[in-house]
C-alpha cells in the first residue's frame, strides 16, 4: 500500500526557507560578515532565530513532504 502524500511541497514551507537564510546568516557570520548588526545585539540573534521559529512553526497548518 503506498503512503497518501498529504502537504505541501518543502520548497513552498517558510519555515524551511528562514532555516536556509538563518544557516547563510551564521555561515557568514563565521566568516566575518556580520552586516549592520552591531556586535553586542549579536547575542540576541540566536534566540530570535528560535523564537521566529517557534512562530512559524504555530502558524504551520499542513506537513511537508
Amino acid at each position: 500500500m503506498e503512503a497518501k502524500e498529504n502537504g505541501k511541497e518543502w520548497w513552498k514551507s517558510r519555515t524551511v526557507w528562514f532555516n536556509v537564510l538563518a544557516f547563510i546568516v551564521a555561515v557568514a557570520a563565521e566568516f566575518g560578515y556580520t552586516g549592520e548588526l552591531p556586535d553586542e545585539w549579536a547575542v540576541f540573534v540566536p534566540a530570535a532565530v528560535a523564537i521566529i521559529n517557534l512562530i512559524l512553526r504555530w502558524l504551520t497548518k499542513e506537513p511537508i513532504h
